[in-house]
């Protein structure tokens, strides 16, 4: 069994808006040009959204408008608390799960990334987990930036 990523930042914002850019404001931190689907292809996505109510999708758009799903949403309580399905670049047959609680801090909004479920990957499990280590925070450095 692989042990779930866990990741703590804090961005200086109250825990509302907090959310509120880690959600619907995703196309203005998320680091598309390098993490995402179109990245593959050497192309950086148009858009990237984040539905944020249940079973929203996430996803990106491409500059042809391709849709590629990342996950969905499987619950969420604004300003507190956001679990969704992740499987950008593969099926939802092989989704982990990711979850993020937002926490008043000092200095804003404590907010813990966990990332688990890895087993559902097979033989490739521990390859993926290993590269959502670093990953995690390559992508969550602009999101405290944005903020």
């Amino acid at each position: 069994m692989i042990n779930p990523i866990r990741k703590s930042i804090t961005v200086p914002l109250n825990p509302t808006d907090a959310f509120t850019l880690f959600t619907e404001q995703i196309h203005e931190w998320w680091p598309g040009h390098t993490f995402s689907v179109s990245a593959y292809s050497n192309e950086v996505p148009k858009t990237i959204v984040f539905e944020s109510f249940k079973d929203g999708e996430i996803f990106e758009l491409t500059a042809d408008n391709q849709k590629h799903v990342w996950g969905n949403v499987i619950a969420y309580d604004v300003g507190a608390y956001l679990a969704f399905t992740w499987f950008p670049g593969r099926t939802a047959t092989e989704a982990t799960v990711v979850t993020v609680s937002f926490k008043a801090a000092d200095g804003g909004t404590q907010c813990e990334l966990t990332h688990g479920g890895f087993g559902v990957l097979g033989d490739d499990a521990e390859k993926i987990s290993s590269n959502y280590v670093n990953g995690w925070d390559a992508v969550l450095a602009p999101y405290i930036n944005a903020a």
